[in-house]
């Protein structure tokens, strides 16, 4: 990434912030003439130079869109391919192919969509986490682009999932009367959806008069031994546990057998997120349902409509339904 100039270092370099850069260059808000001419200045001083390679093309266009994955090894997951086909149809129904990018090497996949090496009309790019270098160098490249999942900066289009409204939903239904032991088992604070988790569960946690700091945990790796470790100390009767994916509940499972006590009994655990790989559960796990070939349509469309009449900084929330069966039965 050495001596690759970014809309951050621009940025940094004039004294504002990254949305004033994007919105210099791109031109779709109102920035000072004061404010710009610090941008411009610094692009000057920097030798950065934006393009966008379809500008070159034929009427402007490639009429390819690109799905970026995240630059891990969980491209094999099934709600990847609900996502792929959504998008792949969508994309084919207003006259677009869809090219798929993907590097378990970060830095590759950073230079495959650098200034001038990605033939493309917009992006969607998947799964944001916290500084993300896949969106800054989108947005160096004045890409148009949506995100699947909330991005840092609020000025980029969006859709998601309504984790805010899940987790306080999952907690009311679990808690009507307030009075049982409440916990969360976070993903990793990297991702942006574990703030809007734990966001909404503080706020859950202070209606409650309950201490949200001592009732949530981070967890690192989202496997089962973390779901193990992390639930050992809370699991106790009347307990109601949520989890952040199947793979962790397992582990709450584990650590209330090893103390005797019964899931959907003694104690709750629901999953904000189940995939058919986790394997079976006895009790039945209680999950929330999510849609992931109605995000991938969303996604397209939005995209779409940015890429003709440049509107951005426009989201969609989409409800999960929260399902629940055995692990939860004596708590509703």
């Amino acid at each position: 990434m050495e001596g690759v100039v970014t809309i951050k270092d621009v940025a940094q370099k004039a004294g504002v912030v990254k949305s004033t850069v994007s919105n210099v260059l791109t031109g779709r808000k109102f920035v000072s003439e004061t404010l710009k001419k610090k941008v411009l200045d610094a692009c000057r001083e920097l030798n950065f130079h934006p393009n966008f390679y379809a500008a070159g093309l034929s009427g402007g266009k490639s009429d390819i869109i690109a799905l970026v994955l995240e630059s891990n090894d969980d491209v094999g997951r099934t709600f990847y391919s609900e996502l792929v086909m959504s998008c792949l149809k969508q994309a084919s129904a207003n006259g677009y192919s869809l090219l798929i990018y993907y590097s378990s090497d970060n830095d590759k996949l950073i230079n495959i969509l650098r200034q001038g090496n990605a033939p493309i009309d917009g992006a969607v790019i998947m799964s944001p986490c916290v500084n993300d270098e896949r969106l800054e160098q989108i947005e160096s490249d004045r890409i148009p682009c949506v995100v699947v999942g909330r991005p840092e900066n609020d000025y980029l289009s969006y859709v998601d999932i309504d984790n805010k409204k899940l987790v306080r939903d999952v907690c009311e239904a679990l808690n009507k009367n307030k009075d049982k032991e409440i916990y969360l088992i976070n993903s990793h604070f990297d991702l942006t959806i574990s703030h809007d988790r734990q966001k909404s569960f503080a706020e859950y946690c202070a209606a409650c008069g309950t201490d949200a700091q001592t009732h949530s945990f981070v967890s690192k790796n989202s496997d089962e031994n973390d779901g193990y470790l992390l639930s050992r100390d809370i699991v106790k009767k009347s307990a109601v546990i949520i989890t952040a994916n199947a793979s962790l509940a397992k582990g709450v499972y584990r650590a209330a057998e090893e103390k005797g006590l019964k899931v959907g009994e003694d104690v709750a655990v629901f999953a904000l997120g189940r995939h058919q790989e986790h394997g079976t559960f006895a009790p039945k796990l209680s999950y929330a349902y999510q849609d992931y070939s109605v995000l991938g349509k969303q996604a397209i469309d939005l995209l779409i409509e940015e890429i003709d009449n440049g509107h951005s900084g426009r989201n969609v929330l989409i409800d999960s339904q929260p399902t629940f069966t055995q692990s939860v039965e004596k708590f509703l």
